[in-house]
């Protein structure tokens, strides 16, 4: 039957626990020595031997623990709890539960949950003499009440089961809030009203007994203790006896029990014993329970009180030291102005840019310039192949000199009217064949000016077609350039004209270079995932190696604010923007 107790208890925790994944409880035997297994979950779970170092090292510490896994290689992998066992004989037992990924504060609850819990398994302990009734009872109340879904059916089945184990009248669990407390459940009684004489009184017994901080029996024969309460009761519904069981939870109190039980039937001191430790069992999975079904705003606004009674009470002075901290920063950080300077990655551009594109639709028969070459005013980059155009030079050629005799003749016998025909024919021919020489020419792809080639590789496409129109190189001159700053939408409005400010480019990263901002464009663009405007700036005292191309990060001075504001304004804009888009 000890076994048994602590399997249902360590079943409860794991049902009550999402993010368990194994558990074992180990209690000293009847005759001392080595830890026995008493419990494990799941039942299936067989590979508990690994978890004798914990174990030990639970044994050693003599203190609850959270030990959480290696994070080598991933973050948050979870942990165990080591939680020792105290025992009547001086050795201790061990609880031990794997759990899943768990976040500060779920750690923090399951922790003080199961550290006031495992004090109550000191009925499961072998040296304990207990008749089976006595571990009966203990049971069927826990496996009934810890296998429903939510709390407030647990209270309610609590009630019911409590009034059938002890044959009470009537059975009242009530939470302990704001100094007073509440009844959330009574026995045969599905819906109550708050108002009503017997809740109400009820409640009063209650308080009387938290007040006391004791368990107040009615009658009770040389009583030391207030039971006004518990006496105006009795008298104005005529119970026989009353019995109230206050339930505390880390040090404070979570509510109470009141049994009000038949004349005929008074409550013995076995009956009281036995409810005591099965309430005091049951409380801390009353609390988990409870907190589990928490609104998140209630959790929130709990943990913000929390933290407001911490800053403020005589404890944890480190966290009040580094608040005063923080706070002394944040109003020297408001008094202190520094230059705000709006970063965006930069590209350098050539003011002049010029687009070699193809002249005429046909096939590339060499390229002998670049990205990155240097090139003179003249210098041939790229050819297409003419020899389509030459054949056609030639048939235009045979077709001409045709056309010719053919006028002769006919100025010969004198036919004015072909003579005029083959006249417009020939000077047609001629027109074709000056076109074709002009194609002719364009088949060589000429520098325009000395500079340099920025765009177009085309070694790779040597006999590939072009069409008419397709960009194949561009070249900027050598002197003149432009910084196109890619500035944030959100940073836009801080950018003006005639504003200064830094360049580092990647290729230049240990010479600055001074700029100043010409020009916005109006219209965003995307880039990157990001809208950006394109600022244009000009510089000043170009040094000879730069190269249209090379990128860098421009930084633009906008004037002077506060430290606060810098570090904060984004955080600030944005939650004005999102404030703005929910409020009416």
């Amino acid at each position: 039957m000890d076994n048994q107790l602590s399997q249902v208890w360590l079943d409860s925790i794991c049902r009550l626990t999402p993010e368990a994944q194994a558990a074992i409880v180990l209690l000293p035997s009847r005759q001392g020595g080595k830890l026995s297994l008493s419990a494990k979950w799941p039942p299936k779970f067989e590979r508990y031997e690994k978890l004798t170092p914990l174990v030990n090292y639970c044994l050693k510490k003599t203190t609850p623990l959270y030990i959480p896994k290696s994070r080598a290689k991933h973050d948050n992998m979870g942990g165990f709890f080591a939680i020792p066992i105290p025992s009547p004989g001086g050795q201790r037992g061990a609880l031990i539960v794997k759990v899943g990924p768990l976040s500060t504060q779920r750690q923090s609850i399951l922790l003080k949950t199961l550290q006031s819990s495992v004090q109550y398994l000191h009925h499961a302990y072998t040296g304990i003499d207990k008749d089976e009734r006595f571990y009966s009872r203990i049971l069927g109340v826990l496996v009934t009440c810890l296998d429903q879904s939510t709390y407030h059916e647990l209270v309610l089945k609590l009630v019911a089961e409590l009034s059938a184990q002890y044959q009470c009248e009537r059975v009242a669990l009530a939470e302990y809030k704001h100094q007073h407390c509440q009844v959330l459940a009574l026995s045969n009684s599905a819906e109550f009203d708050q108002r009503t004489n017997l809740i109400t009184m009820i409640a009063d017994a209650m308080d009387e007994a938290i007040e006391q901080d004791t368990v107040l029996v009615f009658p009770q024969a040389g009583a030391t203790v207030i039971q006004r309460a518990h006496q105006g009761l009795a008298r104005k519904f005529g119970v026989g006896s009353l019995c109230t069981i206050p339930l505390a939870y880390e040090g404070e109190f979570y509510g109470a029990v009141t049994l009000l039980i038949h004349e005929e039937n008074p409550i013995a001191h076995e009956t009281l014993d036995l409810c005591c430790q099965t309430l005091a069992l049951l409380t801390p999975f009353l609390v988990l329970k409870r907190e589990r079904e928490r609104p998140l705003s209630t959790k929130l606004w709990g943990a913000f009180c929390k933290q407001v009674k911490t800053l403020f009470g005589l404890r944890f002075l480190g966290i009040k030291l580094a608040s005063a901290f923080a706070i002394i920063l944040i109003l020297i950080t408001t008094q202190i102005d520094a230059e705000y300077q709006v970063s965006a990655d930069a590209i350098l551009e050539g003011k002049v840019q010029r687009v070699i594109a193809a002249p005429i639709s046909g096939y590339l028969l060499t390229a002998s310039a670049r990205a990155g070459d240097m090139v003179s005013a003249g210098e041939e980059l790229a050819s297409l192949n003419d020899n389509d155009l030459r054949l056609e030079q030639t048939k235009l050629n045979g077709q001409l000199q045709k056309l010719q005799r053919q006028y002769r003749q006919a100025q010969s016998t004198r036919d004015l009217v072909q003579v005029n025909v083959i006249r417009e024919q020939i000077n047609q021919a001629k027109a074709e064949i000056e076109l074709n020489s002009e194609q002719l020419d364009k088949t060589k792809l000429l520098a325009p000016f000395d500079g340099v080639v920025i765009e177009g590789d085309l070694n790779q496409r040597l006999g590939s077609p072009v069409e008419r129109g397709d960009s194949l190189f561009k070249i900027a001159p050598l002197e003149g350039y432009r910084i196109i700053l890619k500035v944030d939408e959100t940073q836009i409005a801080y950018i003006k004209p005639g504003q200064s400010g830094e360049l580092v480019l990647s290729s230049l990263p240990n010479n600055t270079l001074q700029l100043g901002v010409k020009t916005i464009t109006a219209v965003a663009k995307a880039d990157n995932g990001a809208n950006i405007f394109r600022v244009e700036a000009e510089l000043n005292n170009a040094p000879e190696l730069l190269r249209p191309g090379m990128q860098g990060v421009g930084r633009i001075n906008t004037g002077k604010a506060s430290l606060w504001w810098i570090y904060t304004h984004n955080i600030q804009n944005t939650l004005r923007l999102w404030l703005w888009s929910w409020l009416p």
